[in-house]
Protein backbone atom coordinates (compact mmCIF):
# COMPACT_ATOMS: atom_id res chain seq x y z
CA UNK A 1 0.00 0.00 0.00
CA UNK A 2 1.56 3.37 -0.73
CA UNK A 3 2.31 5.61 2.50
CA UNK A 4 1.04 9.00 3.93
CA UNK A 5 0.71 11.31 1.30
CA UNK A 6 4.44 13.75 1.37
CA UNK A 7 4.97 17.21 0.77
CA UNK A 8 5.58 17.80 -3.50
CA UNK A 9 6.64 21.02 -5.86
CA UNK A 10 6.03 18.19 -9.16
CA UNK A 11 5.63 14.46 -9.33
CA UNK A 12 3.36 12.79 -6.71
CA UNK A 13 5.58 11.68 -3.73
CA UNK A 14 4.17 8.47 -2.15
CA UNK A 15 6.15 5.57 -2.56
CA UNK A 16 4.68 2.06 -2.68
CA UNK A 17 5.67 -0.06 0.48
CA UNK A 18 8.68 -2.76 0.37
CA UNK A 19 6.88 -5.85 -0.08
CA UNK A 20 5.25 -4.59 -2.53
CA UNK A 21 8.52 -3.43 -4.13
CA UNK A 22 9.50 -7.19 -3.78
CA UNK A 23 6.67 -8.28 -5.49
CA UNK A 24 6.65 -6.28 -8.92
CA UNK A 25 10.18 -7.40 -8.49
CA UNK A 26 9.42 -10.63 -8.88
CA UNK A 27 6.98 -10.33 -11.52
CA UNK A 28 9.06 -9.24 -13.46
CA UNK A 29 11.86 -11.75 -12.93
CA UNK A 30 8.92 -14.03 -14.24
CA UNK A 31 9.35 -12.60 -18.12
CA UNK A 32 12.65 -14.06 -18.91
CA UNK A 33 12.93 -12.78 -21.93
CA UNK A 34 12.31 -8.94 -21.64
CA UNK A 35 15.15 -9.38 -18.21
CA UNK A 36 17.30 -11.15 -20.96
CA UNK A 37 17.05 -8.53 -23.58
CA UNK A 38 17.12 -5.39 -21.00
CA UNK A 39 20.28 -7.62 -19.54
CA UNK A 40 22.07 -7.97 -22.74
CA UNK A 41 21.91 -3.73 -23.51
CA UNK A 42 24.79 -1.75 -23.02
CA UNK A 43 22.79 1.11 -22.32
CA UNK A 44 21.42 1.73 -19.05
CA UNK A 45 17.88 0.73 -18.51
CA UNK A 46 15.48 0.29 -15.36
CA UNK A 47 11.77 -0.38 -15.25
CA UNK A 48 9.67 1.65 -13.13
CA UNK A 49 6.57 1.55 -11.11
CA UNK A 50 4.11 3.69 -11.12
CA UNK A 51 5.80 5.40 -8.20
CA UNK A 52 8.84 5.86 -10.53
CA UNK A 53 10.83 3.38 -8.23
CA UNK A 54 13.15 1.10 -9.92
CA UNK A 55 11.99 -2.79 -9.84
CA UNK A 56 14.11 -4.06 -12.32
CA UNK A 57 17.90 -2.36 -13.29
CA UNK A 58 19.90 -4.41 -16.04
CA UNK A 59 23.39 -5.64 -15.41
CA UNK A 60 25.46 -2.68 -17.06
CA UNK A 61 23.26 -0.12 -14.92
CA UNK A 62 23.94 -2.34 -11.98
CA UNK A 63 27.70 -2.47 -12.50
CA UNK A 64 28.14 1.17 -12.88
CA UNK A 65 25.92 1.73 -9.90
CA UNK A 66 27.68 -0.73 -7.80
CA UNK A 67 31.31 0.73 -8.72
CA UNK A 68 30.49 3.88 -7.31
CA UNK A 69 29.47 2.67 -4.01
CA UNK A 70 25.67 2.31 -4.76
CA UNK A 71 23.98 -1.32 -3.55
CA UNK A 72 20.25 -0.47 -2.54
CA UNK A 73 18.83 -0.22 -6.30
CA UNK A 74 15.44 -1.61 -5.90
CA UNK A 75 12.29 0.76 -4.77
CA UNK A 76 15.20 3.97 -5.78
CA UNK A 77 14.06 6.69 -7.72
CA UNK A 78 16.48 7.15 -11.07
CA UNK A 79 18.32 10.88 -9.65
CA UNK A 80 18.28 9.01 -5.74
CA UNK A 81 19.97 6.49 -7.78
CA UNK A 82 22.23 8.76 -9.56
CA UNK A 83 22.96 11.08 -6.55
CA UNK A 84 21.16 14.39 -7.59
CA UNK A 85 22.15 16.97 -5.71
CA UNK A 86 18.27 17.64 -5.28
CA UNK A 87 17.11 14.27 -4.53
CA UNK A 88 17.79 14.78 -0.96
CA UNK A 89 15.74 18.21 -0.27
CA UNK A 90 12.50 16.54 0.19
CA UNK A 91 11.44 13.30 1.90
CA UNK A 92 9.99 11.67 -1.69
CA UNK A 93 13.16 12.50 -3.48
CA UNK A 94 13.55 12.47 -7.14
CA UNK A 95 10.47 14.37 -9.07
CA UNK A 96 9.72 16.41 -5.96
CA UNK A 97 11.57 18.88 -5.60
CA UNK A 98 11.12 22.57 -7.22
CA UNK A 99 14.14 22.22 -9.25
CA UNK A 100 12.30 18.91 -10.83
CA UNK A 101 9.72 20.98 -12.74
CA UNK A 102 12.51 21.72 -15.00
CA UNK A 103 14.83 18.46 -15.03
CA UNK A 104 14.45 16.44 -18.21
CA UNK A 105 14.02 13.10 -16.17
CA UNK A 106 11.32 14.09 -14.40
CA UNK A 107 9.38 15.84 -17.51
CA UNK A 108 9.93 12.79 -19.15
CA UNK A 109 8.48 10.77 -16.57
CA UNK A 110 5.54 12.92 -16.55
CA UNK A 111 4.63 12.14 -19.61
CA UNK A 112 4.70 7.84 -19.39
CA UNK A 113 2.62 8.27 -16.13
CA UNK A 114 0.33 10.28 -18.70
CA UNK A 115 0.50 6.80 -21.09
CA UNK A 116 3.00 8.58 -23.49
CA UNK A 117 6.93 7.63 -25.06
CA UNK A 118 9.07 10.45 -24.29
CA UNK A 119 12.88 11.21 -25.26
CA UNK A 120 14.84 14.03 -23.65
CA UNK A 121 17.63 14.90 -22.71
CA UNK A 122 18.55 15.56 -18.72
CA UNK A 123 21.85 16.82 -16.60
CA UNK A 124 22.17 15.10 -13.27
CA UNK A 125 24.19 16.90 -10.98
CA UNK A 126 25.57 14.19 -9.33
CA UNK A 127 27.01 13.90 -5.04
CA UNK A 128 27.82 10.10 -5.72
CA UNK A 129 29.06 9.27 -9.05
CA UNK A 130 32.26 11.46 -8.78
CA UNK A 131 31.18 13.73 -11.87
CA UNK A 132 28.00 15.10 -13.75
CA UNK A 133 26.00 13.10 -16.19
CA UNK A 134 24.89 14.19 -19.01
CA UNK A 135 22.23 11.63 -20.23
CA UNK A 136 19.74 11.07 -23.33
CA UNK A 137 16.61 9.88 -21.41
CA UNK A 138 13.63 7.40 -23.19
CA UNK A 139 10.43 6.47 -21.72
CA UNK A 140 7.94 3.99 -22.67
CA UNK A 141 4.97 2.54 -20.53
CA UNK A 142 3.82 -0.89 -21.06
CA UNK A 143 1.69 -3.78 -19.01
CA UNK A 144 2.71 -6.94 -17.82
CA UNK A 145 0.43 -9.13 -15.75
CA UNK A 146 -2.09 -6.61 -15.53
CA UNK A 147 0.00 -4.28 -13.89
CA UNK A 148 1.24 -0.47 -15.99
CA UNK A 149 5.12 -0.28 -15.54
CA UNK A 150 7.42 2.08 -16.95
CA UNK A 151 10.63 0.84 -18.92
CA UNK A 152 13.34 3.63 -19.02
CA UNK A 153 16.82 4.02 -20.68
CA UNK A 154 19.65 6.32 -20.33
CA UNK A 155 22.56 6.66 -22.62
CA UNK A 156 25.79 8.80 -21.23
CA UNK A 157 26.29 11.56 -23.75
CA UNK A 158 28.56 13.39 -21.08
CA UNK A 159 31.53 13.64 -23.29
CA UNK A 160 29.53 14.47 -26.52
CA UNK A 161 27.51 17.39 -24.69
CA UNK A 162 31.40 18.65 -23.13
CA UNK A 163 32.57 18.52 -26.43
CA UNK A 164 29.75 20.75 -28.03
CA UNK A 165 29.64 22.92 -25.25
CA UNK A 166 33.64 23.34 -25.28
CA UNK A 167 33.73 24.24 -28.84
CA UNK A 168 30.99 26.81 -28.47
CA UNK A 169 32.59 28.12 -25.51
CA UNK A 170 35.87 28.82 -27.26
CA UNK A 171 33.99 31.27 -29.97
CA UNK A 172 32.30 32.67 -26.67
CA UNK A 173 35.21 33.44 -24.99
CA UNK A 174 37.57 34.70 -28.17
CA UNK A 175 35.15 37.07 -28.76
CA UNK A 176 34.86 38.23 -25.62
CA UNK A 177 38.35 39.19 -25.61
CA UNK A 178 38.05 40.40 -29.64
CA UNK A 179 35.09 42.90 -28.23
CA UNK A 180 37.83 44.25 -25.21
CA UNK A 181 40.32 44.37 -28.39
CA UNK A 182 38.26 46.33 -31.32
CA UNK A 183 36.81 48.59 -27.42
CA UNK A 184 40.56 49.55 -27.58
CA UNK A 185 41.48 49.96 -30.77
CA UNK A 186 38.06 52.36 -31.49
CA UNK A 187 39.08 54.43 -28.29
CA UNK A 188 42.49 54.72 -29.91
CA UNK A 189 41.15 56.19 -33.27
CA UNK A 190 38.88 58.73 -31.66
CA UNK A 191 41.43 59.53 -29.76
CA UNK A 192 44.20 62.62 -30.21
CA UNK A 193 47.79 61.60 -31.53
CA UNK A 194 49.39 61.91 -27.47
CA UNK A 195 46.64 60.33 -26.07
CA UNK A 196 46.78 57.00 -27.96
CA UNK A 197 49.90 55.88 -26.14
CA UNK A 198 48.21 55.67 -23.09
CA UNK A 199 45.62 52.69 -24.80
CA UNK A 200 48.78 50.49 -26.77
CA UNK A 201 49.87 48.52 -23.50
CA UNK A 202 46.20 47.35 -23.04
CA UNK A 203 45.78 46.57 -26.82
CA UNK A 204 49.06 44.30 -26.63
CA UNK A 205 48.06 42.66 -23.35
CA UNK A 206 44.59 42.02 -24.77
CA UNK A 207 45.87 40.54 -28.01
CA UNK A 208 48.12 38.30 -26.16
CA UNK A 209 45.32 37.26 -24.27
CA UNK A 210 43.31 36.24 -27.82
CA UNK A 211 46.52 34.05 -28.68
CA UNK A 212 46.38 32.52 -25.10
CA UNK A 213 42.91 31.56 -25.39
CA UNK A 214 43.11 29.80 -28.72
CA UNK A 215 46.41 28.09 -27.19
CA UNK A 216 44.06 26.93 -25.05
CA UNK A 217 41.36 25.73 -26.35
CA UNK A 218 43.97 23.47 -28.23
CA UNK A 219 44.68 22.19 -24.35
CA UNK A 220 40.87 22.07 -23.59
CA UNK A 221 40.42 19.16 -26.90
CA UNK A 222 43.42 17.53 -25.87
CA UNK A 223 42.08 17.03 -21.98
CA UNK A 224 38.68 15.72 -24.08
CA UNK A 225 41.76 12.79 -25.38
CA UNK A 226 42.78 12.23 -22.17
CA UNK A 227 46.15 13.56 -22.76
CA UNK A 228 45.78 17.43 -21.79
CA UNK A 229 49.12 19.11 -19.91
CA UNK A 230 48.06 22.37 -18.01
CA UNK A 231 50.27 25.27 -18.26
CA UNK A 232 50.54 26.05 -14.77
CA UNK A 233 52.44 29.12 -13.25
CA UNK A 234 52.13 31.61 -10.43
CA UNK A 235 49.42 33.59 -10.21
CA UNK A 236 48.85 36.68 -8.56
CA UNK A 237 44.75 36.98 -7.34
CA UNK A 238 44.93 40.90 -7.17
CA UNK A 239 46.54 41.16 -11.11
CA UNK A 240 44.43 38.81 -12.58
CA UNK A 241 41.20 40.95 -11.38
CA UNK A 242 43.06 44.04 -12.44
CA UNK A 243 43.89 42.87 -16.08
CA UNK A 244 40.53 40.90 -16.60
CA UNK A 245 38.88 44.57 -15.22
CA UNK A 246 41.17 46.29 -17.48
CA UNK A 247 40.36 44.04 -20.56
CA UNK A 248 35.97 44.73 -20.16
CA UNK A 249 36.17 48.01 -19.57
CA UNK A 250 36.70 48.68 -22.74
CA UNK A 251 33.55 46.01 -23.72
CA UNK A 252 30.74 46.93 -25.38
CA UNK A 253 28.45 45.25 -22.39
CA UNK A 254 30.21 47.60 -19.84
CA UNK A 255 28.99 50.39 -21.55
CA UNK A 256 27.59 52.77 -18.68
CA UNK A 257 28.74 50.15 -15.91
CA UNK A 258 31.57 50.55 -13.47
CA UNK A 259 33.58 47.76 -12.54
CA UNK A 260 35.69 47.89 -9.11
CA UNK A 261 38.53 45.80 -7.85
CA UNK A 262 37.62 45.86 -4.42
CA UNK A 263 39.98 45.42 -1.67
CA UNK A 264 42.94 44.05 -1.36
CA UNK A 265 44.97 40.60 -1.87
CA UNK A 266 48.59 40.92 -2.70
CA UNK A 267 49.38 38.18 -0.84
CA UNK A 268 47.15 35.44 -2.69
CA UNK A 269 48.95 33.78 -4.92
CA UNK A 270 48.08 29.89 -6.65
CA UNK A 271 49.80 27.67 -9.06
CA UNK A 272 47.57 26.90 -11.73
CA UNK A 273 46.42 27.65 -15.49
CA UNK A 274 46.07 31.38 -15.27
CA UNK A 275 44.29 30.99 -19.30
CA UNK A 276 41.87 28.67 -17.91
CA UNK A 277 41.56 30.56 -15.07
CA UNK A 278 41.64 33.87 -16.89
CA UNK A 279 38.49 32.43 -18.94
CA UNK A 280 36.10 31.45 -15.81
CA UNK A 281 36.47 35.31 -14.35
CA UNK A 282 36.00 37.17 -17.46
CA UNK A 283 33.04 34.62 -17.60
CA UNK A 284 31.43 35.54 -14.19
CA UNK A 285 32.81 39.47 -15.27
CA UNK A 286 30.87 38.89 -18.55
CA UNK A 287 27.68 37.34 -16.91
CA UNK A 288 27.27 39.95 -14.54
CA UNK A 289 27.76 42.92 -16.83
CA UNK A 290 25.05 41.79 -19.03
CA UNK A 291 23.13 41.18 -16.03
CA UNK A 292 22.40 44.77 -15.12
CA UNK A 293 21.54 48.39 -16.34
CA UNK A 294 23.50 51.65 -17.28
CA UNK A 295 24.81 52.81 -14.02
CA UNK A 296 25.23 49.35 -12.08
CA UNK A 297 28.37 49.07 -10.40
CA UNK A 298 30.43 45.55 -10.94
CA UNK A 299 32.33 44.20 -7.96
CA UNK A 300 35.57 41.92 -8.24
CA UNK A 301 37.28 40.97 -5.32
CA UNK A 302 39.64 38.24 -4.12
CA UNK A 303 40.92 37.01 -1.24
CA UNK A 304 43.57 34.30 0.50
CA UNK A 305 42.21 31.00 1.60
CA UNK A 306 43.71 28.39 3.82
CA UNK A 307 43.63 26.30 1.00
CA UNK A 308 44.79 28.74 -1.85
CA UNK A 309 42.53 31.74 -3.12
CA UNK A 310 38.55 32.76 -3.97
CA UNK A 311 37.50 35.13 -6.27
CA UNK A 312 34.01 36.96 -5.50
CA UNK A 313 32.10 38.60 -8.62
CA UNK A 314 29.14 40.89 -7.04
CA UNK A 315 25.94 42.72 -9.40
CA UNK A 316 23.67 44.63 -7.62
CA UNK A 317 20.42 42.89 -8.95
CA UNK A 318 18.56 39.94 -7.83
CA UNK A 319 18.60 36.83 -10.29
CA UNK A 320 15.46 35.55 -11.10
CA UNK A 321 13.77 32.55 -9.39
CA UNK A 322 13.49 30.88 -12.37
CA UNK A 323 17.39 31.45 -13.06
CA UNK A 324 18.76 30.43 -10.11
CA UNK A 325 16.99 26.86 -10.13
CA UNK A 326 18.71 26.29 -13.73
CA UNK A 327 22.26 27.78 -12.16
CA UNK A 328 25.04 25.77 -13.82
CA UNK A 329 22.68 23.26 -15.69
CA UNK A 330 24.48 23.25 -19.75
CA UNK A 331 20.80 23.37 -21.37
CA UNK A 332 19.75 26.29 -19.45
CA UNK A 333 19.62 30.26 -21.09
CA UNK A 334 18.19 33.49 -20.46
CA UNK A 335 19.73 34.73 -23.74
CA UNK A 336 18.61 31.66 -26.72
CA UNK A 337 19.58 28.66 -27.96
CA UNK A 338 23.16 27.79 -28.05
CA UNK A 339 24.57 30.51 -25.65
CA UNK A 340 23.56 29.22 -21.99
CA UNK A 341 27.47 28.73 -21.58
CA UNK A 342 28.49 31.06 -18.91
CA UNK A 343 27.53 29.56 -15.78
CA UNK A 344 28.07 26.22 -17.04
CA UNK A 345 31.22 26.56 -18.57
CA UNK A 346 32.15 28.35 -15.52
CA UNK A 347 31.84 25.24 -13.12
CA UNK A 348 33.25 23.00 -15.62
CA UNK A 349 36.57 24.50 -16.46
CA UNK A 350 37.04 24.79 -12.51
CA UNK A 351 35.81 21.48 -11.23
CA UNK A 352 36.69 19.74 -13.92
CA UNK A 353 39.98 21.15 -14.94
CA UNK A 354 41.06 23.31 -11.91
CA UNK A 355 40.27 21.24 -9.04
CA UNK A 356 38.10 24.04 -7.72
CA UNK A 357 34.64 24.49 -6.56
CA UNK A 358 32.04 27.56 -7.54
CA UNK A 359 28.96 28.66 -5.62
CA UNK A 360 26.44 31.65 -5.72
CA UNK A 361 24.11 33.53 -3.57
CA UNK A 362 21.55 35.87 -4.64
CA UNK A 363 18.77 38.24 -2.19
CA UNK A 364 17.96 42.15 -1.03
CA UNK A 365 21.38 42.55 -1.07
CA UNK A 366 22.26 41.43 -4.82
CA UNK A 367 24.03 38.35 -6.47
CA UNK A 368 27.49 37.11 -5.89
CA UNK A 369 29.66 34.45 -7.67
CA UNK A 370 32.39 33.33 -5.83
CA UNK A 371 35.18 30.88 -7.28
CA UNK A 372 37.91 29.07 -5.02
CA UNK A 373 40.73 27.10 -6.19
CA UNK A 374 43.21 25.42 -4.66
CA UNK A 375 47.04 26.91 -3.66
CA UNK A 376 48.38 24.17 -6.65
CA UNK A 377 47.44 21.67 -9.35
Amino acid sequence: MPQEKLPTKFLPAEKAAPTEIERQSKLLAGAPGLVSLLDGMLNFSLILNRQRQAVFVNKSFSAFLEAHGVTELLGQRPGNLAGCAHSTETPGGCGTTESCRRCGSAIALEQALNGNEADTECRIMSKKLGEDLDLRISVKPFSLGGEEFILMSLMDISSQKRREVLERLFFHDILNTAGGVQGLVGLMAESELPEIGAYVPAAVKASERMVDQILSQRDLASAERGDLQLRLSEVGAADLLVDIADLFKAHEVAKNKEIEVSGTCYDAHINTDKIMLSRVIGNLLKNALEAESPGAKITLSCEKTAGGAAFTVHNPGRMPEDSRLQVFQRSFSTKGAGRGLGTYSIRLLTEKYLKGKVSFTTGPDGTTFRAEYPVSL
